[in-house]
C-alpha cells in the first residue's frame, strides 16, 4: 500500500518515506490524505528531477491539474509564476545538485503572478523508501505574507527609532571626549576609569545603531552606491593594516596571496572595506592565539573571488544555512562579541555589487568565507580612422 512515514532519525527536519507509486488508488491512504488536507504546498520529486506527488494546495495555488504533472520535469511547474523572480529565489533553484543530498534545507523562495509576489518558505529534505534507500527530495512550501508584513514592520520602526537614537548617542559621546580630552580640567583615576567605560559603551551602541540602519536602508532598497573602479588588492592591503593592531594583541598573523595582475572590480570602495573588514574581524575573533587568518584574492571566467579562511572552532553543518541571518551568533568566539548584524551586511552588500558569498566550514576545522564579484571588462582602444 502506499504510505508516507515520518522518520525523525534521519535528519532534524522531518522526512517523508516513500514506499511505492503514489496516488493510483482511487482512495488515497491515511498519510497521503494527510498532505491533502494540510494548507502548506508538497511536492515530490525523484532522483531525476520528475514530479512524484503534488497535494492540493500546491496545485491550487499554481492552478494546475495534478494528475497531469506526474514525472515531468518539477521546475517546469513554477514557470507561469517565475517570470520575473530573480534566479537565487526561484522555488527548486539549485535542485540538479540538491535532489541527490541528504541534508535538509530551508530557504525563502517567491512566486509572481503578475499582480503581486507571494513570498514563501521553502522547506526541504531527503526522501527515503522503506528500506531506508535515497529516492528523491520532499519540498514544502510556506506562506510568509504575515511574517513579511510583520517583519516590514518590524524594520521601519528600527530603522525610525535607530534615526532617532543616533543623534543623542553621538551627543553623548562627544562630550565624554572631551571630558577626557581635559577640556574640563584634570579628570582623577577612578572617574577617568568610568568615563572610559562610558565612552567605549557609546561607541559599542554607534556601531550597533549604525548596523541596523545600514541593513535597513539596504532591505528598502535605498542604498546608494557610489561606483568607482577598484583594486581589489588594495582594499585588502588597508583593510589588514587596519585590522593588524587589534590581531596582534593574541599573535594572529596574516597571510595575503594575489596574483600580480588582477582586474579591477566597479564597486564602492567604502563598501568593500565594510565587507573585507566585517569577514576579517570575524575571523580574529574565532581564531586560537597565535593563529594564522589566510587572505587570496583570485580571477576566475569574469570574477574576483576573495576567500578569508581562519583556523578557529568551525561551524555545525546544521549551521550553514542561517549564518548570514540576522542576529545570528554561530559558535562560541575567542575574544569580543559583537551584534549578530556584520555578516548579514556583508551578503546584503554583496549582493547589491551583483555578486555572491557563501561559507565552506567543519566543525572543529576553521571556516572558509568566499566572496566574488564582476570583474571590469577592459575593452581594448579602437584606434582612431584615418
Amino acid at each position: 500500500m502506499t504510505h508516507f512515514e515520518t522518520d525523525t532519525r534521519k535528519s532534524p527536519a522531518r522526512q517523508v518515506v516513500l514506499a511505492s507509486k503514489l496516488g493510483e488508488s482511487t482512495s488515497l491512504p491515511l498519510p497521503a490524505m494527510i498532505l491533502d488536507s494540510m494548507t502548506s504546498g508538497i511536492l515530490a520529486v525523484d532522483l531525476e528531477g520528475c514530479i512524484l506527488f503534488v497535494n492540493n494546495a500546491l496545485s491550487r495555488d499554481l492552478n494546475i491539474d495534478r494528475g497531469q504533472w506526474r514525472q515531468r520535469p518539477a521546475q517546469e511547474i513554477f514557470h507561469s509564476v517565475v517570470s520575473s523572480v530573480p534566479a537565487k529565489r526561484l522555488p527548486l533553484y539549485r535542485l540538479d545538485s540538491m535532489r541527490n543530498s541528504t541534508r535538509a534545507h530551508s530557504r525563502e523562495v517567491e512566486l509572481h503572478d503578475g499582480e503581486r509576489i507571494v513570498h514563501l518558505r521553502e522547506d526541504s529534505g531527503p526522501l527515503y523508501e522503506e528500506s531506508g534507500k535515497l529516492v528523491g527530495r520532499l519540498y514544502a512550501y510556506h506562506d510568509l505574507s504575515w511574517e513579511k508584513t510583520i517583519d516590514q514592520m518590524k524594520s521601519e520602526f528600527i530603522s525610525i527609532a535607530s534615526h532617532e537614537l543616533r543623534t543623542p548617542m553621538t551627543s553623548i559621546k562627544g562630550a565624554v571626549d572631551l571630558i577626557l580630552g581635559g577640556c574640563t580640567g584634570e579628570v582623577s583615576g577612578e572617574s577617568l576609569e568610568l568615563l572610559q567605560v562610558a565612552h567605549s559603551a557609546c561607541e559599542r551602541m554607534i556601531r550597533l545603531i549604525n548596523d541596523i540602519l545600514d541593513l535597513s536602508k539596504i532591505e528598502a532598497g535605498q542604498m546608494k552606491l557610489s561606483l568607482t573602479l577598484v583594486d581589489l588588492a588594495d582594499v585588502v592591503n588597508h583593510c589588514l593594516a587596519t585590522l593588524k593592531p587589534l590581531a596582534a594583541k593574541d599573535k594572529i598573523t596574516f597571510e595575503l596571496k594575489h596574483p600580480q595582475s588582477l582586474p579591477r572590480v566597479e564597486a564602492d570602495r567604502d563598501r568593500l572595506e565594510q565587507v573585507i573588514t566585517n569577514l576579517v574581524a570575524n575571523a580574529i575573533k574565532f581564531s586560537p592565539v597565535e593563529g594564522k587568518i589566510a587572505v587570496a584574492l583570485a580571477a576566475d571566467a569574469g570574477w574576483v573571488t576573495c576567500s578569508v579562511v581562519d583556523q578557529g572552532c568551525g561551524i555545525d553543518d546544521n549551521d550553514l544555512d542561517r549564518i548570514f541571518g540576522k542576529f545570528q551568533q554561530v559558535g562560541t568566539p575567542q575574544r569580543g562579541g559583537g551584534t549578530g548584524l556584520g555578516l548579514a551586511i556583508t551578503q546584503a552588500l554583496i549582493t547589491e555589487h551583483r555578486g555572491k558569498i557563501w561559507v565552506e566550514s567543519r566543525l572543529g576545522e576553521g571556516a572558509r568565507f568566499v566572496f566574488k564579484i564582476p570583474a571590469t571588462v577592459t575593452r581594448p582602444l579602437i584606434p582612431a580612422s584615418p
